[in-house]
């Protein structure tokens, strides 16, 4: 049927005033005047004309509706509406059922990347792709906008890419770049595409420029590849790359290399952390990490903690688990950056580990377990050889009322050896004895509170007391290749005081838990032989340990305070302190403050600041001051301004021996810019 009843009689009778509406399956046409032509196929509907089909919506001063084609044609102030997104023209042609068509000076409005798209002829041909004649693409709701690409063709995915044939990128209204061809992504989102080139100026670089590709290899790889010019050390390429398979398979690789100008000589770094499944319950690791030489994360790396790195440690390892057993074989290859003998530097080529994990015995409440290792000790200068550690042991837990806890352990600890060219050459071996012990209780209470938001609190406290068994022995006899070759004898009481208070609030959204405090205090009494603490040896003297204090406290949601110290009874002193602040608002505002100091190895304070209380910008701060060398290890500063549709950052780094200065620049929409980590 081709028309309503009501639909014809409103058209014969008010054609000018009256309203008019056809429902031509699934097709709703309203309208102040509908004229059905004498072939009955064709719709002419005029005066605020409004179509609905499937999901979309069409406003028209005029329309002219085929059936048979399931087409309209609409002129006169049109607007298409899909979900938020917001097609308006003069002119739209467009299939209803493949959603297909042509618009003349359109505009395209997507929620999806907040895109404007303008067009003097914008085709629709598929149902998220558009290609435009003399368009332009921006993300900025200003008009002008601040940015804008404007190109002779341009063809564009909504929530992909888009390609552009003589493409001119403007800052409000100014040519400032100009391209033959151009692709891009056109979302935030893992789009492949070209990042915006990052620029900067440092000490030891001079001036350089970085341009970076993203690619989008599939659902679950990514790549980033740079090419890195810097004006005194010359170019660099670099890729990262990441996946995700199945089984918790993944991985993640980097590497890049320059040759360096100044040194006249290739430098690079490879890094690979890799995780596969080869069958069940079997795993292989890659944990990869090598540079070309000792001072190449000092001259290049940018992050924190990574261009003062003492170490590369890399390593190859596989799995295997099954029920009651676990064996895992690894070569590692350690490369010592402070040493300038790594020759002499220990490596472990391979370790093979066998564990049986504990199983309990019969009825009783033991269980019985295996440790075994053997490990192949190598180096070019040095002592080298294998040992082979095995210790069975048997376990005991108490079955005991809820809120206490017993158990206790044994076990004979056997090495065996094989070494040469150093102390302890030829075949040795040697066994200790292991024991220890463990009870613990734990009170508890509930209590009301009438805070407005915290309802509950419920305090937890456990004392607990330990103990700890290791046969004294004469090892002198035996290689030396790390400390587990000089197992020293203890006979070691400790007991501890644990604290835990947990705050229940009443939120719009239910129920919230959290942690108020965690406090531990703890301290060890040697009843006879030695233990290794480099800062408090033990001797017939001092047979107390440090006390030591653990603590996490959140007096308020946004505040926490952590601690970790030590404190001699002996000295009356604190021989080893790390306390740390951390304030966040959950609105982009954060400070932090923490101080570590280990008495005769360091004493620094670091802390960082990001203040986000002035929009559109941003502050942000990080510093290291070392109170021995009484002079700062690293300063960070950065502003960031954060418009609509782009943003621009400008850091300052400054290290002892290099200072940089760094511009970064991204558009909304399009996708960041620069050396950043995309997985």
């Amino acid at each position: 049927m081709l028309r309503s009843i009501s639909a014809l009689l409103a058209c014969c009778l008010f054609p000018l005033s009256g309203a008019a509406e056809s429902i031509l399956d699934q097709v709703t046409i309203a309208a102040d005047s509908i004229v059905q032509e004498q072939s009955g196929e064709t719709l002419n509907a005029s005066g605020k004309v409004k179509i609905d089909w499937q999901n979309y919506t069409m406003f028209a001063d005029r329309v002219e509706y085929s059936d048979k084609l399931r087409s309209a044609l609409a002129s006169g102030r049109v607007i298409l509406i899909r979900a938020d997104d917001i097609l308006t023209a003069d002119t739209l042609k467009i299939g209803l059922d493949s959603r297909l068509g042509s618009a003349t000076n359109g505009t395209l409005r997507t929620t999806e990347g907040n895109l404007r798209v303008k067009g003097a002829l914008i085709e629709k041909t598929g149902d998220d792709q558009y290609r435009m004649a003399n368009g332009s693409f921006t993300s900025c709701d200003s008009d002008p906008p601040s940015w804008k690409f404007t190109a002779g063709e341009l063809d564009l995915t909504v929530e992909g890419l888009a390609s552009g044939r003589d493409v001119v990128f403007s800052v409000a209204e100014i040519p400032v770049f100009y391209t033959p061809y151009l692709l891009f992504p056109v979302k935030r989102e893992r789009q492949s595409g070209f990042l915006f080139p990052r620029l900067g100026s440092s000490t030891k670089k001079g001036f350089y420029a970085d341009f970076p590709f993203y690619w989008a290899v599939s659902p679950s790889a990514e790549a980033l590849f740079d090419l890195d010019f810097q004006i005194k050390r010359g170019v660099g390429t670099g890729v990262q790359a990441a996946w995700l398979g199945r089984g918790g398979s993944h991985g993640d690789v980097i590497a890049y290399t320059i040759y360096d100008t100044v040194l006249s000589r290739e430098r690079a770094e490879i890094g690979a952390r890799i995780k596969e499944g080869v069958a069940s319950g079997t795993d292989v690791n890659v944990d990869l990490h090598l540079a070309s030489d000792r001072s190449f994360f000092r001259d290049f790396s940018e992050a924190s903690g990574d261009y003062n790195r003492q170490a590369l440690d890399s390593s190859l390892s596989m799995t295997k688990r099954w029920q009651s057993w676990y064996l895992a074989g690894e070569t590692r290859i350690l490369n010592d950056l402070d040493s300038t003998e790594n020759q002499r530097t220990l490596q472990r080529l391979p370790e093979l580990t066998l564990t049986g994990i504990s199983r309990r015995l019969g009825a009783l409440p033991l269980f019985a377990g295996i440790d075994s290792r053997l490990t192949n000790f190598y180096r070019r200068e040095g002592v080298i050889g294998q040992r082979f550690a095995v210790q069975p042991s048997v376990a005991y837990y108490a079955d005991l009322p809820e809120g206490l806890a017993l158990s206790g352990w044994g076990g004979y600890r056997q090495r065996f050896y094989h070494a040469s060219a150093g102390q302890g050459e030829g075949e040795k071996e040697s066994g200790l004895a292991v024991a220890g012990a463990s009870g613990a209780a734990s009170f508890s209470r509930l209590y009301e509170a009438q805070g407005k938001e915290l309802k509950r609190i419920r305090h937890i406290i456990t004392p607990s007391l330990d103990y700890s068994f290791v046969q004294e022995k004469d090892q002198g006899n035996l290689p030396f290749f790390d400390y587990d070759d000089r197992v020293i004898g203890q006979n070691l009481v400790s007991w501890s005081l644990a604290n835990s208070v947990t705050g229940r609030f009443d939120t719009p959204t239910g129920a919230e838990y959290l942690e108020l405090v965690n406090l531990r205090l703890s301290q060890g009494y040697q009843l006879s032989g030695g233990r290794r603490e480099l800062l408090n040896p033990a001797d017939e003297h001092r047979r107390f340990t440090d006390i030591r204090l653990e603590a996490v406290v959140r007096p308020l949601k946004m505040l926490a305070i952590e601690t970790d110290s030590r404190f001699s009874p002996y000295r009356a002193e604190v021989t080893g302190s790390a306390v740390a602040a951390t304030l966040n608002d959950g609105k982009g505002n954060e400070a932090g403050i923490g101080y570590r100091r280990i008495a005769g190895a360091l004493d620094y304070l670091e802390g960082n600041l990001t203040v986000n209380l002035l929009p559109p910008l941003v502050f942000q701060y990080t510093g290291r001051y070392s109170f021995d060398r009484r002079d700062f290890l690293e300063k960070y500063f950065a502003v960031e301004y954060r418009h609509q549709c782009w943003s621009i950052a400008l850091s300052y780094r400054d290290r002892p021996d290099n200072r940089e200065i760094l511009v970064n620049f991204a558009l909304a929409g399009i996708g960041g810019l620069g050396k950043v980590k995309v997985f």
